[in-house]
């Protein structure tokens, strides 16, 4: 299926967009410090190319992507807002236009958002607000399991991954069993798939844990290449075929209301409570109950085992106590 840029953009604007995104994506947005995920490079490649196409639809015929100017970003912004696009979303496509500027030699001619959208409220919130917890929304993650194996005992296996280990999709799918386990087999070593391709290491401190990486180890060592996901498929396959299960299994927002990225919320709140010994924040504690040395190092765990660089990460799992817990002067 083609792409709204690939039905509109001329081929020769498309082939300098091209070399231009060929030149520069691969790299981080900050002067090209260290190379970025491929996840990053496939987004922001698909939103610039989304940029210029919109502008091509509105009537904005540029000779060339480097004649990209402020005014065309104002006419960009105001299109996405009307669309209904999220504040959140809103961040992210006008950080890709500014690195965008900065690859044609006219860094700072993106502005601050704000002067955009002037009078809209763009205050990202990063905490959750909304519980996506599996046993939250009624859902019982092993009941799902079970009528999982009965339909595919590989996508049984990746949810139970992700429900043991807080691992995304693409590290369940992905994961290489036979080299994961460290620490004389105390530790989940996860490299496969990881967001940024950053290394973490998660403890198997139970039986459940452990019960479930042998299974993974049996079955990955079962198929060609030793990984979880399915011995004739692709990556990209793999990942189409795992969507195409859950929604058999109804695993929807549509139909039992959850997805499978809320095992690790679900991972997240059950570690929180486990550590510090009182609910998440989303559930309602009283902020005084709560022991603000125990809820940050909950937090720096937690963040380790989600594979977060971020302490504030992981008040989109499981909620945040707000300003309560800052210490007074």
């Amino acid at each position: 299926m083609k792409s709204l840029a690939d039905k509109l953009l001329p081929p020769d604007f498309r082939n300098e967009l091209q070399r231009i995104l060929d030149q520069n994506n691969a790299y981080r947005a900050a002067r090209k410090k260290g190379v970025c995920s491929a996840h990053t490079q496939y987004d922001r490649a698909l939103i610039i190319r989304m940029a210029f196409a919109q502008l091509w639809d509105m009537g904005v015929r540029l000779p060339s992507p480097r004649n990209l100017g402020n005014r065309h970003v104002f006419m960009l912004m105001e299109r996405w807002d009307q669309e209904g696009v999220t504040v959140k979303v809103l961040h992210t496509r006008i950080s890709y236009l500014r690195t965008f500027a900065r690859w044609i030699g006219k860094d700072g001619m993106v502005k601050d958002i704000r002067d955009y959208l002037p009078g809209k409220d763009l205050t990202r919130r990063v905490a959750a607000k909304v519980n996506r917890a599996w046993e939250a929304n009624g859902v019982i993650a092993q009941e799902v399991i079970a009528r999982a194996r009965a339909l595919d005992e590989r996508l049984a296996l990746m949810l139970s991954m992700q429900d043991a280990f807080a691992l995304r999709m693409k590290e369940a799918i992905e994961m290489r069993p036979a080299y994961c386990l460290v620490e004389s087999g105390k530790v989940l070593e996860i490299y496969e798939g990881t967001k940024g391709g950053r290394l973490r290491r998660v403890d198997i401190d139970s039986d459940y844990k452990r019960e479930t990486f042998e299974w993974a180890r049996r079955l990955a060592a079962a198929g060609r290449g030793g990984r979880i996901r399915w011995p004739n498929r692709t990556w990209k396959q793999a990942r189409a075929h795992y969507y195409y299960l859950l929604r058999k299994l109804g695993v929807t927002k549509t139909d039992l209301g959850v997805t499978s990225h809320g095992l690790r919320h679900g991972y997240s709140q059950e570690k929180y409570q486990d550590l510090t010994g009182l609910p998440p924040p989303i559930v309602g504690v009283d902020p005084k109950l709560v022991d603000p040395d125990a809820h940050r190092d909950a937090s720096t765990q937690i963040s380790r085992d989600l594979g977060h660089s971020r302490l504030q990460a992981t008040t989109s799992y499981y909620g945040s106590h707000g300003h309560a817990l800052r210490k007074k002067k």
